[in-house]
């Protein structure tokens, strides 16, 4: 018989409140199923949101947070197939409370129909809804991350791999995310985690990452604009070596050939490589977040 997992750690200078240790502690001794299906496990914040740590994953890839800058701190949800935040709670009591009458409104918590322990726990520990505070989620969004800093690197690009490179880290949640893929002419649909945009003409496909944040830019055989480091478009390996220097690494496929790798933002972990096997005609390129060992 399978019991909820509850492992809790928040980010550095937050701490996790009482009455949710209490109750990950208590829910770690329960049947999986009874009263939901999740998991209660820390998880970065998609698009690195200030004042804000997940705290609830869902089966779908949803996550729940508890967000810090007012008090009570307001339950939302990082939907993975939305790109708006959405109030789940206006706090943790009210949250919890919800969750044991099974009308949290989110399929994966209202389901399972043996919630009495459940209800018997939040009598127990006398948990009552405090008054909400004044939380606009819209603003919340908007304000709560910052533009990034642009390194030197970043700034020498063509405005087209500029554009393409500032995707590059932000969550599908963004709400000034359509206005700035249709700048750059771009799809805006479907923005869901773990999926792609897609210009075909122009050879350019945005990838996003499972957790809603946007990972990578494949620029394609069909590719013809500017690149990094003054690399110019259908220069054959050789002639790379004089801008890029010697190759990095080699493709892990048997026609594998030559790949470079140079960064371009040390403090977001931002690279742009080139690479081509032995037998195809043209070079493919991307930018693309690093992930940290």
């Amino acid at each position: 018989m399978s019991k909820y997992f509850a492992r809790l750690k928040p980010p550095k200078g937050l701490t996790v409140p009482p009455l949710l240790a209490r109750f990950a502690k208590w829910v770690a001794t329960q049947k999986y199923g009874n009263f939901g299906s999740f998991e209660l496990m820390t998880s970065e914040v998609p698009g690195e949101l200030s004042d804000a740590w997940c705290f609830l994953s869902l089966p779908e890839g949803s996550l729940l947070a508890l967000v810090s800058t007012v008090t009570p701190r307001p339950v939302v949800l990082f939907d993975s197939e939305s790109d708006v935040l959405k109030v789940v709670a206006p706090s943790l009591e009210a949250f919890l409370l919800a969750l044991g009458a099974g009308k949290t409104r989110l399929d994966d918590l209202d389901e399972g129909d043996e919630r009495e322990a459940l209800r018997e726990w939040l009598a127990k520990e006398k948990v009552k809804a405090p008054k909400p505070a004044k939380f606009n989620v819209k603003a919340y969004q908007r304000d709560a991350a910052p533009a990034p800093v642009e390194s030197e690197g970043v700034k020498k690009l063509a405005p087209l791999p500029r554009g393409l490179v500032a995707l590059l880290g932000r969550p599908v949640t963004d709400p000034k995310l359509s206005a700035e893929l249709k700048k750059l002419k771009l799809p805006t649909r479907p923005l869901k985690a773990g999926g792609a945009l897609k210009d075909k003409k122009r050879g350019i496909t945005v990838h996003i990452g499972r957790n809603g944040v946007i990972s990578e830019v494949h620029l394609g055989e069909k590719y013809d604009g500017p690149l990094a480091f003054k690399l110019p478009q259908g220069v054959n390996d050789f002639t790379a070596k004089k801008f890029l220097g010697k190759p990095t690494g080699v493709l892990k496929k048997k026609d594998g050939g030559s790949v470079w790798e140079k960064v371009l933002d040390a403090g977001r972990g931002i690279y742009f490589s080139r690479s081509r096997g032995h037998f195809d005609w043209w070079s493919e390129h991307r930018f693309f977040i690093k992930k940290k060992k």
